[in-house]
């Protein structure tokens, strides 16, 4: 179990490491980067074999299209003068969701906010029922760090309390999730995270997300 848990993050990361933006310009040329923010006024981004380098800038009104690495399209060729940035472009956003998994207390429902830009942090935090104890209710709180927008690591606690003859039990468990959040458009997506978990007895076994979000 060790190592599939060890194995599944490795490929999870090697995958998202490979995310980048793409321009296409109304010339019909196509440029790799990684766009820091659109407005009304030009798209700031940066190369994307030199992500952390110089900023660079370019007219909406030069642009066909933006497809972003969490695959939304920004589309520019029927606009003249764009108005507004799309919800689905904004880095810092709050969210609710339901699905199944740690953060989500079993069967359940979360809050979460995330604060910053192309890197930043979010805070979460959800009930539900677990399905594994009889009339088990579990609460899950948590932070998480966006290593690149929707890409998180995520760290919580969460317990769960359930009737074990006739007297009510309580457990804490630990987990360490990678993951992300991937929309579809401006408040639609899909919730998935995977990661080593430490319950009752010093137990490690694999935890997962998995649950739509709608965001704000």
């Amino acid at each position: 179990m060790k190592k599939l848990t060890l194995f599944l993050i490795i490929l999870f990361f090697s995958a998202s490491a490979f995310s980048q933006d793409y321009i296409y310009l109304k010339d019909n040329s196509i440029i790799e980067v990684v766009v820091q923010e659109v407005n009304i006024n030009m798209v700031k981004y940066t190369k994307y074999s030199d992500p952390e380098g110089e900023v660079l800038a370019i007219s909406p009104n030069a642009l066909i299209k933006i497809v972003f690495s969490n695959g939304y399209v920004r589309d520019f060729s029927g606009e003249s003068s764009p108005s507004r940035v799309s919800s689905s472009e904004k880095d810092s956003y709050f969210a609710l969701g339901a699905g199944f998994g740690r953060s989500y207390g079993g069967i359940g429902i979360r809050a979460q906010g995330r604060f910053g830009k192309k890197q930043g942090f979010g805070l979460h935090g959800g009930v539900g029922f677990n399905p594994v104890k009889t009339g088990g209710v579990c609460f899950g709180i948590g932070a998480k760090f966006f290593y690149y927008r929707w890409l998180y690591i995520n760290a919580q606690l969460g317990a769960v309390y359930y009737d074990y003859y006739y007297e009510d039990q309580a457990f804490l468990g630990i987990s360490i999730l990678a993951g992300g959040d991937f929309f579809f458009g401006d408040h639609v997506g899909l919730n998935v995270a995977i990661g080593p978990t430490i319950v009752p007895d010093d137990e490690l076994t694999l935890g997962f997300d998995l649950g739509f979000v709608f965001k704000f």
